[in-house]
């Protein structure tokens, strides 16, 4: 009975250390891939807000105010279907201090298309942003935040650095604008990108929370800045390279 009891203990504690390493090891991939950025290295109490899916004619206006009154900026992922359809509102964002960035042509799951159909995706969608913009996009964002190396590749090779999030304010754990501030409001770090939405479904909480969140990050003493001005702050020894 004791020789027993010591055999299952041991296969236990085996398996436990099994556990381990794979946690380990996925966690060595994942902070290895240092093509993705999800958050800068800085020492400046700034954060980067981004915003998908739009541009929307029921959310962006609104958020935009926001944005202006508060004197904060943002980076908006947009959908290129999205912006040959509301070019005035990617005109407006640009004028008031923000920044445009590829959410792909018309927000599918990249995963399960073939790759030359990825290319076209995300390859149109830069070129709506160019024809309106003058400027091709500088940051990439997969649509629900579903990536492979191949996705990864395709966007770096079009010039485009592949971003994801830090924490995003939209959550099943948040039902209410104030949670979803205060969500955000108790995990943001300097370097932190904070990913919202602006477009596709019902956004209402999205706009209700955001002058919530940004009174609440001025009151900790952080800026909101576009990626490009947050990537500018980075200190020598970065999280994630940006190409």
């Amino acid at each position: 009975m004791i020789i027993r009891k010591s055999k299952i203990i041991y296969t236990l504690l085996t398996m436990v250390f099994s556990f381990s390493l794979v946690l380990l090891d996925f966690r060595n991939i994942a902070m290895s891939n240092r093509n993705i950025l999800y958050r800068v290295n800085t020492s400046q109490k700034i954060v980067a807000l981004t915003f998908d899916d739009g541009p929307d004619p029921r959310f962006t206006p609104d958020i935009l105010d926001i944005l202006q009154q508060y004197h904060c900026k943002a980076t908006f992922f947009v959908v290129g279907q999205n912006l040959e359809l509301h070019q005035n509102l990617v005109k407006r964002a640009l004028a008031e201090g923000h920044e445009v960035g590829n959410h792909t042509m018309s927000h599918t799951n990249l995963h399960a298309i073939p790759q030359q159909a990825v290319f076209a995706e995300i390859n149109n969608c830069s070129q709506s942003i160019a024809a309106l913009t003058g400027v091709a996009p500088k940051f990439f964002r997969p649509p629900v935040g579903i990536t492979n190396p191949s996705i990864e590749k395709t966007a770096s090779n079009l010039g485009m650095v592949e971003v994801h999030w830090t924490v995003a304010i939209e959550n099943q754990s948040a039902p209410t604008p104030e949670a979803m501030a205060r969500r955000v409001l108790e995990r943001v770090r300097p370097g932190s990108i904070i990913l919202l939405h602006d477009g596709r479904l019902d956004r209402s909480k999205t706009v209700q929370s955001l002058p919530l969140l940004l009174q609440g990050l001025d009151e900790k003493g952080y800026q909101a800045v576009t990626l490009t001005q947050l990537l500018k702050t980075q200190t020598e020894e970065v999280l994630y390279e940006v190409k």
